[in-house]
């Protein structure tokens, strides 16, 4: 874990970089060349949940040049170490080749990714996220001579007093895979980049960036934090109707900040009416209950977000879209982030 996000080791060409199997160490720095500014200006921040951001092209780079103020990756932690063995097969001079590759990921590095079998050991948590996160946020928030500057810049240009939602979705134990994020995070903690809970004076401080961990949960770990929790969890979405207990939704209002669950919660395991809502836009009566979810968690200052909904056909898709948005959710599950612009 390196306690500064610097280049712990520059590659010399992208080649380099691309044919990287994780048996050297450190792993190398991926560079970049993007900016805040070049990024954002004149970029609106929308209520868009970037859903495995990682997939894209540009991971995070995208995702901000959109105005996404939510951004999702998944993440891997190996406490033993982990390999991959596959073999490839080229076609070389009219002749096939088979070629043995493996893959290394260390128990020193978190991987990004949604499934185990297309990690990459160059596609750290490092270096998709939080280098170049960390790096913005210096630009930002830089020391000013003979001026008073007390508030603290996001990462957007156009409002820069705007938070950024980063999420973590935990795809190996949750104890470990937390116990060994936290020192990840530590150069943001040390700079007051962080939004926080603070345990003793029972209240929530933002700062230019939020963290929220889903998936597999510590919760435990999380609630066990004494003094100000830099982490909060996934609350569950499907839990705050208004006959739900006062108690057990007030424990998840100073655990989260946003509230989440898939949109056949809504429907209570009816198979036939998920069935129909997959084919359908909603009906009323589904749209109402929706409605009463997102306004009970929003009773407990949770924003809200709906993810699992049907990607096709696109016409079904949009529409449920905006029946979430219209409904008062927060942040909109879209894959692809283009079209949900011009949808809105």
């Amino acid at each position: 874990m390196i306690s500064v996000f610097k280049p712990a080791q520059c590659a010399s060409t992208n080649s380099f970089i691309n044919s990287y199997d994780g048996s050297t160490s450190p792993t190398p720095y991926l560079p970049f060349n993007y900016t805040v500014e070049g990024l954002t200006r004149d970029v609106y921040v929308k209520p868009l949940h970037s859903h495995n951001d990682y997939w894209r092209a540009r991971p995070l780079f995208d995702a901000l040049s959109a105005g996404a103020q939510s951004i999702e990756s998944d993440i891997w932690y190996f406490s033993t170490g982990y390999s991959n063995e596959r073999t490839i097969t080229e076609t070389t001079a009219n002749k096939l080749v088979n070629t043995t590759v493996t893959k290394y990921f260390r128990n020193d590095e978190i991987y990004v990714g949604h499934s185990s079998i297309y990690l990459e050991p160059i596609n750290t948590l490092n270096n998709l996220y939080l280098n170049p996160l960390y790096e913005f946020l210096e630009f930002t928030n830089p020391s000013f001579s003979n001026l008073e500057n007390t508030n603290l810049n996001g990462v957007f240009y156009n409002e820069p007093e705007t938070t950024l939602y980063l999420w973590f979705d935990f795809k190996t134990s949750a104890n470990e895979t937390y116990q060994a994020l936290k020192p990840y995070l530590q150069p943001f903690i040390d700079r007051g980049y962080l939004s926080f809970y603070d345990v003793k004076q029972d209240k929530y401080v933002e700062g230019p960036l939020t963290l929220t961990i889903t998936g597999n949960l510590p919760t435990e770990l999380v609630q066990q934090e004494q003094d100000k929790r830099y982490f909060f969890l996934d609350g569950p979405l499907d839990k705050f109707n208004p006959s739900s207990d006062d108690e057990e939704l007030t424990k998840w209002s100073k655990l989260s900040r946003v509230a989440s669950c898939a949109a056949q919660a809504f429907l209570n395991g009816d198979v036939s009416a998920i069935k129909a809502a997959s084919r359908a836009p909603f009906t009323v009566d589904q749209e109402n209950t929706v409605k009463n979810y997102i306004n009970t968690a929003h009773s407990y200052g949770l924003k809200t977000r709906v993810w699992g909904d049907v990607s096709w056909p696109v016409n079904i898709r949009d529409s449920h879209l905006k029946s979430y948005f219209e409904a008062g959710s927060d942040f909109l599950n879209v894959d692809d982030l283009q079209k949900a612009i011009e949808l809105f």
